[in-house]
């Protein structure tokens, strides 16, 4: 009786240590197949971009600064928040459509959809900023 007590013990302990690791490693299989990371760097390079055109500070600087951000320190940042707000079975669901042709296709197109998303953003903010400036001139400011 005792052996079996002990083996289920076990079992149960390596279940449930296993079910958080679990979640967690799908979470950040999820996050690799979706492109997260590579996505982060394409959107820190944009950023940057528009800094460095506004902020004038020397090319070191620069280097330095987009050094410090590491996408590794992202995504783990972003694992309690897909904890948090999805289920492990709803995790699982996902990872099965992006490992789907049309999820695949997804993914690869996501780069060029987030570059022309940014694009016209900007040219969108721009009109934006040029509207309410003659608006206030026309107002006397």
């Amino acid at each position: 009786m005792k052996k079996w007590s002990l083996v289920l013990l076990v079992t149960l302990c390596t279940v449930f240590s296993a079910h958080g690791q679990t979640k967690k490693q799908d979470i950040i299989k999820l996050l690799e197949i979706t492109g997260t990371k590579s996505q982060f760097t394409q959107m820190i390079d944009l950023m940057l971009a528009d800094m460095q055109s506004t902020t004038p500070a020397t090319a070191e600087f620069w280097a330095k600064f987009k050094a410090g951000l590491k996408a590794d320190s992202f995504i783990e940042m972003l694992i309690p928040i897909y904890d948090k707000h999805l289920s492990h079975d709803d995790i699982k669901k996902i990872i099965q459509f992006y490992e789907s042709p049309v999820g695949k296709k997804l993914v690869s197109v996501t780069p060029q959809l987030t570059q022309d998303s940014y694009s016209v953003g900007e040219k969108w903010g721009q009109k934006l900023a040029a509207d309410i400036i003659k608006e206030l001139e026309k107002q006397g400011y």
